[in-house]
């Protein structure tokens, strides 16, 4: 009973704290945005809290409720049991997932930018991680039940091990889309005129040509982005069609600079690294729990089997927001600054202030964010913050910065 309260109280705090940190950044838009810029953001706040809502939901009924005891019960005498049940939890988290999706195209990008793709083309981009999701579920479940038969005292170490292998797994085997996977056909090499004039550039910040794509963006938005993708050889740099039209060559230039400074940083390396330290306090905290069965048996079954462990695990992942949350968005802020660093020691820091302006009018994006709500939900830095440290980066100790990141 007392274990019961301490989670009920847990789920309540967590979507409590969201809904309240969800109030403060509305009242923060609508004092400082103007109209666009409050109605996109509101939308995005909203529809963030009720994600959390259907999350607590979820984690209420399959710990609380008893759905994950009904689950294992279910399955117990299916051959991949095991795998079944923690896939079944697995598929409810996409779910949300997958209508968050819906939601966002419906009440965003149809609403707000005339985005009005077809619905079977937007049922099928928010159901294609489902069948993927599934199976993973079903082979993290098996494998990790058999490691908490097999590696009793040690499980929870070999488990972070193989959580993290998968990680990077998923990152590099990411869909080459420069060969037919994934998006390719709303990808190609950039304009051959345009890098002609980015060849000096990209051999002075060490990036091959054929590592930058091009992202055709869906017809009538005006929203652009660039990003580093991929893991180890399929590392590459990712602008978007509308990107290349709104910026200058020096502003391009100074967006590669910053996505290459994610790189040159190893930053997905020690991103990599970070979310490995997160997954095994994650498993040494259930490995702890399941020395104390009888305190969840009233929650779990009188016995819990290594499934419904497990299974329980993935219902409350998504509740550890408000532990978990302030440490990502400081680390993520950390490297963001630090890919400022860079791109201000390899290209024009005036160019990319430039770029960050225009980029976040596009976007539609607030100038800033209520401090509290930017702690727990925004990685990226105000840009007046980003400004004032470009700004700064005249002086040596900047640019000496950016050289170390280069080794």
């Amino acid at each position: 009973m007392p274990l019961e309260a301490i989670l009920a109280a847990w789920f309540a705090v967590a979507l409590g704290s969201e809904l309240w940190l969800s109030s403060r950044q509305i009242r923060y838009l609508r004092d400082h945005a103007e109209q666009p810029v409050r109605d996109r953001g509101t939308r995005r706040v909203v529809l963030a809290a009720v994600a959390t809502g259907l999350d607590a939901a979820l984690a209420t009924w399959a710990i609380l409720g008893g759905g994950i005891a009904m689950l294992a019960g279910a399955w117990r005498t299916h051959r991949f049991g095991a795998g079944a049940t923690v896939a079944t939890v697995v598929f409810a988290v996409a779910m949300i997932d997958a209508a968050m999706r819906l939601l966002r195209t419906r009440v965003i990008d149809r609403r707000l930018d005339g985005i009005c793709l077809p619905w079977r083309q937007v049922i099928a981009r928010a159901a294609a991680p489902l069948i993927p999701r599934t199976a993973l579920g079903i082979a993290a479940g098996e494998a990790g039940a058999a490691l908490i038969v097999f590696l009793p005292g040690s499980w929870w170490i070999w488990a972070a091990l193989l959580w993290t292998i998968g990680l990077a797994a998923r990152s590099a085997l990411q869909p080459d889309r420069r060969n037919g996977g994934g998006r390719a056909a709303a990808a190609r090499p950039p304009d051959p005129r345009l890098m002609t004039q980015m060849a000096p550039a990209l051999t002075r910040l060490g990036l091959a040509p054929d590592r930058v794509l091009v992202i055709a963006s869906p017809p009538n938005t005006r929203r652009a982005n660039a990003r580093l993708a991929g893991f180890g050889r399929s590392l590459h740099v990712e602008l978007t069609d509308t990107l290349l039209m709104l910026l200058t060559p020096d502003e391009v230039e100074a967006v590669l600079a910053h996505e290459i400074g994610h790189w040159r940083c190893r930053h997905v390396g020690r991103d990599l690294l970070y979310r490995a330290v997160l997954a095994a306090a994650g498993f040494a905290a259930l490995a702890l729990s399941m020395r104390h069965p009888a305190a969840f048996a009233a929650m779990l079954g009188p016995h819990p089997a290594p499934a419904a462990w497990l299974a329980a695990a993935v219902a409350l992942m998504p509740m550890t927001a408000p532990v978990a949350a302030p440490a990502r968005t400081f680390w993520r802020r950390g490297m963001e600054y630090e890919a400022d660093d860079f791109a201000a020691s390899h290209a024009s820091a005036r160019a990319l202030i430039g770029a960050l302006a225009k980029l976040d009018r596009v976007n539609q994006t607030a100038d800033g964010a209520d401090r509290l709500y930017a702690l727990f939900h925004n990685a990226h830095p105000p840009r007046a913050e980003r400004i004032r440290r470009l700004a700064s980066h005249a002086s040596a100790p900047a640019r000496d910065h950016g050289r170390r990141c280069a080794g």
